[in-house]
């Protein structure tokens, strides 16, 4: 083969490396933030990435070779786990993407039940084709997979975990492509949203300001955003962890305040229930998803002896005290669904007065709780994975089953209640265990992780179903 051809293809792929455009590099830079490149050097393990579709399409005039723009594609691992990852570039034609390569990878994730990582700033896919007009150029227009960029994500949902990084403006179809993933984090000062633009305008360079768009920081008060960072390495950092917890581990040591968990729930007032949910998982393992939305109720990913769990439990430390408000009820029932989607069991503490009758709630207010009261109890009706419930103090109405189910629906692993223990009802509290079946067995809360790994071993977790459960709901 002439040696020509060859460097032509290794010249058109060189120039899509940040060595060949410092300008854009240091542009990047001076706002604080890493490159596309540089963000998938940090997200996947050393020398795992191979990348894709480098080369967009052949040129006619002149002749040629063309680079891809407005992002990069790469399939490689994170702690050894296969992944899909992929960054628009914001410095490159706004960020506007070609929509042949994500299809193909989504293809390739869904086949394998890869997760999927993307960095999502900027906005919708390319304008114009680069390096000249469709009529000039020979597009690579090859096999690019099953789906398009959005039916793609629809089909991945509730098969393979997808998170996504926002850490500049993002709108249009990038907007939705965030709002598809299980876990969205950003960092602070982007902004997401639908509007933006006309594409030709990004295609020509002019920049859009996140100002123009809702700020993060409101997305992460009404939940639309599961985490808030400070910078792009922190983003990437909680994209790791969180893909983490879908390995189980072979082993977890007790946390350092598991002696002291009985000394951390007062017989009345109020508590921080964090405390105590650190002192039952392993040490170290409890990683939080929505904090500042619907404060009543805490959601995390989190280990008990190694094994990846759910957890969902009141927070008495908060303004409702513990209470279920319609966004409370929408954060339990979207946490449900993903802990049953990837096979995480759930571990459900319980210290509740119950739902939220009134009309106000954290967005002030609301349609009416029947509406959104059903979800976490629908949720919970299908879901397959066990739940090990705790009551700690209070369960009053339906609070208990929206934060662990219907024991008439799926039987739970395991229902322990502690001896501060209170049922809400008149005729007494023995009564009410042996009339209810209410709990297995009321504990010293020092035996309450002892207890539940036991039974958490005896129940396998598989991922080998030929097909999948159900979609992640958009909430």
């Amino acid at each position: 083969m002439d040696q020509r051809r060859i460097d032509e293809v290794l010249a058109a792929r060189a120039s899509r490396l940040d060595e060949a455009r410092p300008g854009a590099v240091e542009s990047v830079h001076a706002a604080g933030r890493i490159t596309a490149r540089e963000r998938i050097d940090l997200l996947l393990d050393p020398g795992s990435g191979v990348e894709y579709g480098v080369i967009a399409a052949r040129s006619n005039d002149p002749p040629g070779w063309v680079g891809t723009s407005g992002g990069v594609d790469f399939v490689g691992t994170i702690d050894g786990q296969p992944v899909v990852a992929s960054s628009t570039d914001f410095s490159d034609r706004g960020g506007d993407y070609g929509a042949g390569r994500l299809p193909r990878l989504y293809a390739l994730a869904l086949e394998h039940r890869w997760p999927v990582v993307q960095f999502l700033d900027g906005g919708g896919t390319r304008a114009k084709v680069p390096g000249g007009s469709a009529a000039d150029l020979a597009l690579l227009s090859g096999p690019i997979g099953r789906f398009s960029i959005i039916d793609g994500m629809a089909e991945l949902s509730g098969w393979a975990p997808t998170a996504a990084i926002v850490s500049g403006p993002s709108f249009a179809g990038h907007a939705s492509l965030a709002a598809f993933s299980d876990f969205l984090v950003a960092t602070r000062g982007s902004a997401i949203g639908m509007g933006g633009p006309p594409m030709v305008e990004v295609a020509l360079g002019i920049r859009l300001t996140a100002q123009e768009l809702a700020p993060v920081e409101m997305h992460e008060q009404l939940g639309g955003i599961d985490l808030l960072v400070d910078d792009e390495p922190a983003a990437i950092a909680a994209v790791r962890r969180y893909l983490s917890y879908y390995q189980d581990l072979p082993a977890g040591e007790p946390s350092r305040r598991a002696g002291e968990i009985g000394s951390l729930v007062p017989d009345a007032g109020a508590y921080d229930m964090r405390p105590v949910v650190e002192a039952i998982c392993d040490d170290g393992s409890v990683f939080e998803l929505k904090p500042k939305f619907a404060a009543s109720v805490i959601t995390a990913l989190a280990r008990l002896a190694g094994r990846t769990v759910g957890v969902i439990a009141s927070q008495p430390d908060s303004p409702l005290g513990g209470a279920i408000d319609p966004n409370a009820a929408d954060k339990i029932a979207r946490f449900v669904e993903v802990c049953d989607a990837y096979e995480y069991p759930l571990l459900a503490l319980i210290d509740s007065p119950g739902f939220v009758t009134g009309a106000m709630g954290d967005r002030g207010p609301e349609p009416g709780v029947t509406r959104h009261h059903a979800r976490p109890l629908l949720a919970h009706h299908h879901r397959t994975v066990p739940v090990f419930a705790v009551q700690i103090r209070r369960g009053a109405g339906l609070a208990p089953f929206a934060l662990s189910g219907f024991t008439d629906a799926r039987v739970p692993g395991l229902r322990l209640a502690w001896p501060t223990v209170e049922l809400g009802r008149p005729d007494g509290f023995s009564k009410s265990l042996r009339d209810r079946n209410a709990f297995d067995d009321v504990v010293d809360p020092a035996e309450t992780r002892d207890r539940i790994v036991r039974v958490l071993r005896l129940m396998r977790r598989s991922l080998e179903r030929p097909e999948k459960k159900h979609p992640i709901d958009g909430w």
